[in-house]
């Protein structure tokens, strides 16, 4: 069983992504209504300007926005996914690390 779980960790861990391709944060498209008070964006969704790219992350107490352009879009929303992904390969690995510990404690569950 030890083989095995040790087996699974180092799947996990090559099929991660490069730590170094990371954002923390949420990527979003955007359409925005401007401040010119003539403008039709202000009369429904459907004329609002955009689409603008970003991504929002949480700092502290506060929320942060960085704007992308159109040429970094699919750079961001990669880092972005990659930060997901290895989040979840971070918890598997921590999953399989208690059981070891577990195994070599005497115990199987």
């Amino acid at each position: 069983m030890e083989k095995r779980l040790k087996k699974a960790k180092e799947g996990i861990i090559e099929s991660a992504p490069n730590i170094g391709e990371v954002i923390r944060g949420t990527f979003r498209k955007v359409y925005l209504e401007c401040i010119r008070e003539n403008c039709k964006c202000h009369k429904g969704k459907k004329y609002r300007h955009g689409p603008f790219y970003r991504i929002s992350y949480g700092k502290g107490k506060k929320i942060h926005t960085v704007y992308i352009t159109k040429d970094r879009k699919e750079q961001a929303k990669m880092y972005t996914e990659n930060y997901r992904k290895l989040w979840e390969a971070i918890e598997k690995i921590s999953q399989i690390n208690i059981q070891l510990l577990k195994i070599r404690n005497g115990r199987k569950r």
